[in-house]
């Protein structure tokens, strides 16, 4: 797992410069703006998102081919959906060894940031959907967090 404070430092030097915000631990999108609905000091307008990994069946002889999606939480995420728009069948959500062998995480602690972690044998198999929304957003800023849950 990633180490939040190595996480900050490379954001700043891109740039990045918002304090992390640190709460009670949550298991969801809803729990998160629960929690966050207490902390003082955050913008007036963000987008909480979602980070989704999922795993399309496929023949057992070829590498697994992860798709992880980022959404607003307000983005309909139907692993239905999104497998027929991407042409792939039985989208489902990825276990625990993918999270853990590929991503370096754990359920409820996925964000996107664990596409850094992903080792390079592996990166190449990997599918990246970022929802339309979040760019289309008139909200200054974007939520996310940074592989854990607090």
């Amino acid at each position: 797992m990633a180490d939040i404070s190595a996480l900050v430092s490379k954001l700043s030097t891109l740039g990045f410069n918002d304090a992390p915000v640190e709460h009670a631990a949550v298991e969801n999108v809803q729990q998160w703006a629960e929690a966050l609905a207490g902390v003082s000091g955050l913008p007036s307008k963000y987008t909480l998102t979602k980070t989704l990994i999922f795993k399309p069946k496929q023949p057992k002889s070829e590498p697994i081919a992860p798709v992880v999606v980022v959404a607003s939480n307000e983005s309909e995420t139907s692993p239905k959906a999104i497998g027929a728009q991407l042409k792939l069948k039985d989208l489902r959500f990825a276990s625990d060894d993918v999270l853990t062998g590929i991503f370096q995480t754990a359920k409820g602690s996925v964000s996107p940031f664990a596409l850094a972690q992903v080792p390079k044998e592996n990166i190449g198999n990997v599918r990246v959907v970022l929802d339309k929304a979040l760019l289309d957003s008139a909200d200054a800023r974007i939520a996310f967090h940074p592989l854990d849950s607090t």
